[in-house]
């Protein structure tokens, strides 16, 4: 971080900021000061200036205004593209919501997700770091333990626009019944990228995540929106819709595609709904080939739902999300 300055940037001082709230007359001069300061390129005087004046103001007991400041700047450098000051008052803005216990709600996401909307370019440690901030803090202060959801959806959401597949994976598995849907249209979008003859591992791979976390509605939503755009755009890809087991008398069917872990997913589904630990161990001998000879990540997660939902296998983790955040960083 910056060491604060009294410099002055554009004609900035910081005795302008009054009042608690952001919408003081004192603050506001200052933004549009210091917005003038980085339009004109004076970018290491701005940001020393944005450091000094916000310590001022929570000297002052007047968080509102810091934050408000510290929004603006982060907002107006990340523009600029300079990605390391930027970044830096913005994860000085969390540390304010932090100390201060903010709590998540509709400002306080909203003034994340613009600066998170301002990164440039967001595979870079600069923007990792501040989205793993911004979530551990909304998990602290917000309803969800694994973060806010509607935080989640919106940053899965950028990142399956600019198809970095595995952070919007991460996001929409945290994510609401929204980003479930946006999970099964991207499962199919990232099966057509040529990675793997098997357009089901990607839907496999998300919905194991799902139902680790007993998401089932969740994975649910991904399987079947991910099926339909499947039949969509090949139909051909389809062989038959047969029924499940009717000597129970379910109504139960089950879509039959060209791609195995496809298969195995709507058989998981079916099985997992019913509670049928029988039918899970016969599911495990016909498809272990695809899932043990695949990706050990699939295996990792199929184990951890054979012990969540039946009590097989090694003995179950007292938290489970714990090993599924693990397992993501895996194989990335």
């Amino acid at each position: 971080m910056a060491e604060q300055s009294e410099k002055r940037a554009g004609g900035v001082r910081a005795r302008g900021a009054r009042g608690g709230g952001a919408g003081g007359d004192g603050v506001d001069k200052v933004i549009l000061k210091l917005k003038k300061s980085v339009e004109e390129g004076n970018f290491y005087e701005a940001h020393q200036m944005y450091h000094s004046v916000c310590q001022r103001l929570v000297t002052q007991n007047k968080s509102k205004d810091a934050i408000a400041l510290l929004h603006s700047g982060a907002v107006e450098l990340l523009n600029a593209k300079q990605i390391g000051s930027g970044s830096d008052l913005g994860l000085r803005m969390l540390e304010i919501f932090e100390a201060d216990q903010i709590a998540i709600d509709a400002d306080s996401r909203s003034k994340i997700l613009d600066i998170f909307q301002a990164f440039q370019e967001r595979q870079n440690t600069y923007c990792e770091d501040f989205v793993r901030r911004a979530c551990k803090w909304s998990a602290t202060y917000g309803e969800c333990p694994t973060g806010d959801q509607l935080l989640h959806h919106a940053m899965g959401s950028r990142y399956f626009k600019e198809k970095e597949y595995y952070n919007a994976e991460h996001h929409f598995v945290l994510g609401n019944l929204d980003s479930a849907k946006a999970a099964g249209r991207m499962t199919y979008q990232w099966s057509q990228e040529g990675y793997f003859e098997d357009a089901g591992y990607f839907v496999a791979r998300t919905c194991l995540a799902l139902l680790v976390q007993k998401k089932l509605q969740k994975a649910h939503v991904v399987y079947t929106t991910f099926l339909a755009e499947l039949s969509s755009a090949h139909p051909g890809d389809i062989d038959s819709v047969i029924p499940f087991n009717p000597t129970t008398g379910s109504n139960d069917t089950l879509t039959m595609t060209k791609h195995p872990l496809a298969n195995f997913i709507g058989l998981l589904l079916l099985i997992v709904q019913r509670d049928g630990k029988d039918e899970f161990m016969r599911l495990l001998n016909e498809y272990k080939a695809e899932v043990y000879g695949f990706d050990p990540y699939l295996a990792q997660l199929f184990e951890r739902i054979a012990s969540v939902y039946f009590g097989l296998g090694p003995k179950k983790q007292a938290n489970p999300m714990a090993e599924l955040m693990k397992m993501f960083a895996g194989p990335n």
